[in-house]
């Protein structure tokens, strides 16, 4: 990208809080896959054909209508299932701050997610391209609805199935409760008849990330809200977060969310 599209991108991540990096439609899709996803999020969707998917060594064979995700940690590969020799594929790539809100709101996808009977996705998946590979600042911003949208639908058909377990309910809502963003992970777990490590492992394989970045993530999206709405000193909200040292305070949070906390509510409250 040229210097100016590199400063479009950053002012309209910095203002919507998202932004898209690269999106397609490939109705015979043979791609063969293998990377680590560094820094930046997907949302796959295959309408019809059948792919091998791989999170590290874990194998899934998906065929018909399905969305998957590709993002930042594990190794991932995909390519044409055995018997398949394509797939119908669109996908949209994004980074940016608001995809943390949208994984405390267990809103991002992690899992791959059948379409159900009935339902059809391609509309609104090919609108959001449509309006995903805009420059404009108007464009940004129906492409985010959208997507959040989507997530949203997908979030919901989620929430209806039976298979989520409720020891994961039971510990989501004791996180909530915790004001201090600073539980007892030990006591949590005897809590659930579980080892530490235990708790740790499962919470990864049912959401995609480790227990410890979901708190982060939580307590950082906490922080971003009093900015936004109050005019605490920087200091004060660490303290109400938990962290013992400001300045590791506006270390983490400059590290996720790309700018220092006073620099972020500068430009919130332009």
């Amino acid at each position: 990208m040229d210097y100016l599209t590199v400063v479009l991108h950053y002012l309209i991540t910095m203002t919507t809080g998202l932004s898209f990096l690269h999106c397609a439609y490939m109705p015979r899709c043979t791609a063969r896959i293998d990377k680590h996803f560094d820094g930046y999020y997907t949302v796959q969707f295959m309408n019809a054909g059948g792919i091998d998917l791989y999170y590290e060594d874990e194998k899934r064979t998906l065929t018909g209508k399905w969305f998957w995700a590709a993002n930042p940690g594990p190794r991932t590969r995909y390519h044409p299932a055995e018997g398949y020799d394509f797939w119908e594929h669109r996908y949209v790539a994004f980074k940016g701050p608001l995809v943390q809100q949208w994984a405390a709101a267990g809103l991002l996808l992690i899992n791959p997610q059948p379409v159900p009977e009935g339902r059809d996705f391609t509309t609104l998946f090919d609108e959001l391209l449509a309006q995903a590979v805009r420059t404009d600042r108007w464009g940004n911003l129906r492409a985010i609805n959208l997507l959040e949208r989507l997530l949203v639908e997908l979030a919901e058909l989620r929430a209806q199935s039976p298979v989520r377990a409720l020891w994961l309910e039971q510990l989501l809502t004791e996180l909530e409760r915790d004001e201090s963003f600073a539980p007892n992970y030990e006591q949590l777990a005897a809590r659930l008849n579980m080892s530490l490590s235990t708790l740790r492992r499962r919470f990864k394989q049912e959401t995609g990330q480790p227990l410890h970045d979901y708190l982060l993530h939580r307590r950082l999206l906490k922080a971003r809200t009093l900015l936004d709405e109050t005019d605490l000193p920087v200091k004060e909200i660490a303290e109400q977060l938990g962290y013992r040292d400001v300045y590791f305070f506006t270390r983490q949070f400059h590290r996720h969310l790309g700018l220092p906390p006073a620099t972020f509510r500068k430009i919130r409250q332009r």
